[in-house]
């Protein structure tokens, strides 16, 4: 009987032929349609983060292990890779080249998770901004469903092209080369925008408003109860800040904020109105404290993410002029 394209001459629509002369069956192409939307919508909502909010997920990653020196590159390469496979995902040509990705980005995240589980148990993957994947079996769960689905997307893709090289690779080159650049945009963008954000005019300091801009100050954002703030204050504590107001606002639990203080020895004033809270985290971004801004003029200058909180710190403040000069 003959045939034209996919139909045969009695009208019959038969099984889509793959590039390399294969039939796929109806059920097979279908379900990879489908795993590979839900894969994408996961990859993009990750990645996108990610390059939306390049400080952000590189604070988040600390969380995980990841040296502070590497977040942002880790951050900003993982936000490429990520959008990257699930553009390929989509694309029947790419299908098999953006699944290898996925595959190996899962593999590899589960290989680094378990190598570190007792570190990491029960803390959160820092995957996504608004929900929490803590750290545990439900974790490996969650994570062989997508090698799972990653998998059927590539297997039974309409055009089964190569799973480790695209063809052409001139499309993928550039969609890789356009991903690359939004990614360090953004990340210019974000630094940009934090250096020079003004911090409200007036912070309430025991019974009276004090102004911000009068003299350097050094914000220090804490969480009573966390171990790391508490470390980074005895740490700071040290220091000759000299001329520089120090100011500690507690993010939670402010009746417990000058416990940590009086712990660490840090001669800060406390600030423990919750109007004053609300706006200091409307205009400075952070996932978790310990978070410092050092103000000049009202301004930030340096900006301090949870983990810079370490010896090199006290050169870059003195450098500045925050901290007296030995």
């Amino acid at each position: 009987m003959a045939t034209v394209g996919n139909a045969t001459s009695s009208g019959a629509i038969g099984p889509e032929v793959s590039g390399e002369g294969s039939r796929v069956p109806g059920w097979k192409r279908y379900s990879s349609h489908i795993a590979s939307v839900l894969m994408a919508i996961v990859f993009l909502g990750s990645g996108g983060y990610k390059m939306l909010m390049p400080l952000d997920a590189a604070e988040r990653l600390t969380q995980v292990l990841i040296p502070g020196n590497l977040s942002v590159l880790a951050a900003v390469s993982l936000a490429v890779t990520e959008i990257f496979a699930a553009i390929m995902l989509l694309m029947p040509r790419y299908r098999r080249f953006g699944a290898s990705i996925m595959l190996a980005m899962l593999v590899a995240f589960c290989i680094y998770v378990g190598m570190h589980f007792e570190q990491l148990r029960g803390e959160d993957c820092g995957c996504f901004p608004l929900i929490k994947r803590a750290v545990g079996p439900v974790f490996f769960i969650s994570n062989a469903v997508m090698i799972l689905l990653t998998g059927i997307a590539g297997w039974g893709s309409p055009r089964p092209n190569s799973w480790f090289f695209p063809k052409p690779l001139k499309h993928s080159a550039i969609v890789l080369g356009l991903l690359l650049a939004m990614s360090l945009g953004n990340l210019a963008l974000a630094n940009m925008k934090e250096s020079g954000l003004e911090a409200p005019q007036t912070l309430m300091i025991g019974q009276e408003r004090v102004e911000l801009a009068e003299q350097p100050t050094f914000l220090y954002l804490y969480d009573p109860e966390c171990s790391h703030c508490l470390q980074s204050a005895k740490m700071m504590a040290t220091w000759d800040w000299g001329k520089t107001r120090l100011v500690a606002v507690p993010t939670i639990n402010p009746q417990w904020g000058q416990y940590l203080l009086d712990e660490s020895g840090f001669k800060a004033q406390l600030a423990t109105d919750p109007e004053d809270l609300k706006a200091l985290r409307s205009i400075f971004e952070f996932a978790n404290p310990p978070y410092g801004v050092a103000l000049r003029r009202g301004r930030a200058q340096i900006v301090v993410r949870y983990a810079e909180f370490e010896p090199a710190l006290e050169t870059k403040l003195r450098a500045a002029g925050f901290l007296a000069e030995k």
